[in-house]
């Protein structure tokens, strides 16, 4: 993907993305559409900066704006009359942040926070946001959504992952607002791993990172964190990369765990993880819950968890039979090729132009 300047340019650009953050929502949601943008005559940049003397164009694009400071900024730019088009963009339901995730829950869960949100959508022209159910939240505040999915990039179909010689690597990556779903897979990941065979390992990307065993501890199961419990000795961590493609380049598992507690937070979630595991070619072993249950084709690209008892019989399905993951891979790489941006780009200008 191209790299862009991320100070503002000097003469107006047609389409400006306002950055809330440079990392999987930054990236996923405003650097990437804007870049394919280009392939379609739209001069594009985004910052974290706006500068409100050089606006653009056609259209600014504002993700999740909610602070004090920025939404005095857009609403003041709701109230002019020559101005470009206001989109904004939010891709969760952060009316139900889980109290799990606790930094992120405080926040949101504020009144002031909750009104500057209310109020930054009510003003926009249109929102966009990543799945049908998010829409259903946002329509009572502005009736103007465009859903556009979480698209990702071709070169991915194309990629060759990273492999561990003789190794079968199980993964799963993810930050601190998804504590409670890696919560859900803990305990029979726990049980698998103590009874896999040795060149079985867990990769962990972007979590905390687990503590070392102290000398003299026997005893392989310190508790990180606390409510995991996972085995130490089978665990391979790595933290977060500052470039979501060289997170994506990173990934070197076998299969892909997705689970996804039922909870209203991600009844709105997209099929985000997923993807990224069919554009790779991974095989997945997902909840039978809201977007990767519909995303999911079951015994074909991965494999649905319908209750406890499947994490387990799973694991063991795709851990030993390689020919089986080779298959279901190469089923969700076919499957996810119609999930590019390439292909979407146009969905993305129609949103900022009407």
């Amino acid at each position: 993907m191209t790299s862009t300047p991320t100070a503002i340019a000097a003469t107006p650009l047609d389409v400006y993305g306002w950055l809330a953050d440079r990392t999987g929502c930054g990236h996923l949601r405003i650097m990437t559409p804007l870049t394919q943008l280009r392939e379609h005559g739209l001069t594009t940049g985004w910052s974290e900066r706006l500068d409100t003397n050089n606006l653009p164009v056609q259209a600014l694009i504002g993700q999740r704006i909610c602070l004090p400071g920025p939404s005095e900024m857009w609403q003041k730019q709701a109230r002019r009359k020559h101005r470009p088009r206001l989109v904004y963009e939010i891709d969760d339901n952060l009316w139900d942040v889980d109290y799990r995730s606790a930094g992120a829950h405080e926040f949101f869960n504020s009144p002031e926070t909750g009104a500057s949100l209310n109020a930054n959508i009510r003003v926009a022209d249109a929102v966009t946001v990543t799945t049908e159910p998010l829409a259903d939240l946002v329509r009572p505040l502005n009736p103007n959504v465009h859903v556009l999915p979480n698209y990702l990039p071709a070169w991915l179909l194309d990629h060759q992952r990273p492999r561990r010689d003789g190794r079968v690597v199980i993964g799963w990556g993810g930050s601190g607002t998804h504590d409670m779903d890696l919560a859900e897979v803990a305990p029979h990941l726990r049980r698998y791993l103590d009874r896999a065979p040795a060149n079985v390992e867990f990769h962990l990307m972007g979590q905390a990172k687990p503590p070392t065993r102290p000398r003299g501890v026997a005893k392989d199961r310190l508790t990180w964190p606390e409510q995991y419990r996972l085995p130490l000795d089978r665990i391979r961590w790595s933290p977060w990369t500052l470039s979501v493609p060289d997170y994506w380049r990173a990934i070197d598992y076998d299969i892909m765990l997705a689970p996804l507690r039922a909870h209203r937070f991600n009844a709105s979630k997209s099929p985000l993880r997923v993807t990224e595991a069919a554009m790779l070619g991974i095989p997945v072993i997902a909840s039978d819950y809201g977007p990767y249950a519909e995303f999911v084709q079951h015994g074909v690209t991965g494999l649905l968890a319908h209750s406890d008892h499947d994490w387990g019989k799973h694991l063991r399905a795709l851990v030993e039979d390689e020919a089986m993951r080779a298959e279901m891979g190469a089923n969700a790489r076919t499957q996810a090729a119609s999930w590019t941006i390439e292909q979407h780009g146009d969905d993305w200008k129609k949103a900022l132009e009407c």
